[in-house]
């Protein structure tokens, strides 16, 4: 989950965590939380794989992470 956490922190995101099972956490990442700007993006992180998933109107974008959490 480290580089959830690294991508979180590149993206000025917070992590609010909703579920978890022994393949994935999901959740929100939440840009410029706790001010009325404030707005979330629901996403799934594959613990395995580092795999990010995105959740979009338009669609589903995923990610492939390195360990720093940086996009491959």
């Amino acid at each position: 989950m480290k580089a959830l956490v690294y991508y979180c922190r590149w993206q000025e995101a917070s992590l609010r965590l909703r579920g978890r099972d022994e393949t994935a956490v999901w959740g929100h990442l939440v840009y410029k939380a706790d001010t009325p700007e404030e707005w979330m993006q629901p996403f799934r992180f594959e613990l395995k794989t580092w795999r990010l998933t995105l959740q979009k109107p338009e669609g589903d974008e995923v990610i492939q992470l390195d360990e720093m959490g940086t996009v491959q």
